[in-house]
């Protein structure tokens, strides 16, 4: 028998306010960005260019008397790292049918809302997985990884490697490693051998804490789910917590903190490199990077039009967006740290 239009009508619209995406994860870059304050807004322009200092302008020359000669040699230390906008798009689509019948009182579930929410997840995980992992998705955007997966090679624009310093050979904003090294122009490693120690994260901090112009360490951790439970079996009783944007209550925005850091758990770490190594985490100081957007393509949703030749209406979720650094040594990458 089937039931009252009583019991359908209530279960319907307790179904309204449940309508959950099950196809996404929850990706902490872009929250992790604008709390650190490092979502730049800009309107027009081609490409981001980065000026970058490498060397010395001129000489020191230490006097006696005073009378002394000083070296009057100079150097030009000024370079660019160049990055170009990584420009790309979705449609929303409602077909006539659903636009008919999703309105009034039966509407059950607002279609439009819920097709829109559906494509900006997967804008942002596509976004966050590009920056995290690599691949050919969005291949015009900035990645963190220039170590590949056990898939794909490594790209060779990738901002951080997992050899030494005097191995690294990628090209970043245009700046080759093999020609800046020098100048550190190249990331931090750290290798845990296959186990998580606080000994190899201080490592890693400290390390980017000597190279960081402010002498500051890293802000934001992240980190694969694995590497963050060994991490939190290790040292649970001395890790505090702190809002997440900064206010000073327990609420659902807490997050770890170590060494001034903010950790995040990103579920597209935790992979294995090229070389067979897992990408356990990625130290990145917020000064020393940002992410670009152009003021109207930041996931910015269009009218909706008719689509010609059919009975639907579409709309375009259209972002240009880039990730700029022009310090590379104040970043490092954790490998073999999930258990």
């Amino acid at each position: 028998m089937a039931p009252p239009t009583s019991v359908l009508s209530t279960t319907l619209q307790l179904l309204r306010d449940k309508l959950v995406d099950n196809s996404y994860l929850a990706h902490p870059l872009f929250r992790a960005i604008e709390q650190a304050g490092n979502l730049v807004r800009v309107s027009g322009g081609s490409r981001v260019e980065q000026p970058v200092i490498f060397g010395e302008h001129s000489q020191i020359t230490e006097l006696t008397n005073g009378f002394e000669p000083v070296n009057m040699a100079v150097t030009d230390p000024f370079n660019v790292a160049k990055y170009e906008y990584s420009n790309f798009t979705q449609p929303i689509i409602l077909s006539a049918v659903e636009e008919l019948a999703n309105k009034g009182e039966t509407a059950v579930v607002n279609i439009l809302e819920a097709k829109m929410s559906n494509v900006m997840l997967g804008l942002r995980k596509a976004v966050s997985k590009r920056v995290f992992v690599g691949g050919s998705t969005l291949g015009t955007l900035q990645t963190l990884n220039g170590m590949g997966t056990a898939t794909v090679a490594a790209e060779t624009t990738g901002w951080l490697e997992g050899v030494a310093t005097g191995s690294q050979l990628n090209t970043v904003g245009g700046l080759a490693k093999t020609t800046y090294r020098s100048e550190n122009w190249f990331n931090q490693l750290q290798d845990a051998g296959g186990t998580m120690s606080l000994e190899d994260l201080d490592e890693l901090f400290i390390n980017c804490q000597i190279f960081n112009p402010a002498g500051e360490f890293p802000d934001l951790l992240f980190m694969s789910p694995s590497a963050f439970a060994a991490f939190q079996a290790l040292q649970q009783s001395s890790v505090r917590y702190v809002s997440s944007s900064d206010r000073e209550s327990l609420d659902s925005g807490m997050v770890a903190m170590w060494r001034g850091a903010k950790i995040y758990i990103e579920p597209n770490l935790g992979y294995a490199n090229a070389a067979g190594a897992n990408v356990s985490a990625f130290a990145l100081s917020s000064s020393q990077f940002q992410l670009y957007a152009d003021t109207d393509a930041f996931f910015t949703v269009s009218d909706m039009l008719p689509v010609p030749g059919t009975a639907t209406k579409a709309a375009q979720v259209i972002s240009r967006v880039q990730l700029v650094t022009g310090h590379l040594a104040s970043h490092g990458v954790l490998l073999n740290a999930e258990s």
